[in-house]
């Protein structure tokens, strides 16, 4: 298992603009798996699981109920992309995309590569 993990990530870690690529477990709000990124980031990940959960708990509050396929948080100079792996969001993938990429691209090509691996 954590070999395909780590396949998966390096091919994401290949689209074009993605600079850094975590699986993290919202859980324990620890990385799991991850390609350009060093362990001493404990802050990074504690703030993208909240927001990931705060993002799964409005939908659940809401009427509609919806899904959430990602986040996106824009900064200056990049572009962090959370993508919850399953409904429960145990898991979510954190991608530091630069500024200047094509963000639709980046998106396709992800959701490509995630559909591929998680059939």
């Amino acid at each position: 298992m954590e070999h395909e993990v780590d396949t998966l990530l390096d091919e994401i870690s290949k689209i074009d603009g993605v600079n850094k690529v975590a699986v993290i477990n919202n859980i324990t709000k620890k990385i799991e798996r991850c390609v350009n990124i060093h362990n001493r980031c404990d802050a990074l990940v504690q703030a993208m699981s909240d927001v990931v959960r705060v993002n799964m708990k409005y939908s659940r509050l809401t009427e509609k109920h919806n899904e959430i396929e990602d986040v996106l948080i824009t900064y200056s100079d990049e572009i962090h992309l959370l993508k919850p792996l399953f409904r429960t969001a145990k898991y979510f993938i954190y991608i530091s995309i630069s500024r200047g990429a094509n963000i639709a691209l980046t998106r396709l090509r992800l959701n490509e590569t995630l559909e591929r691996y998680l059939k």
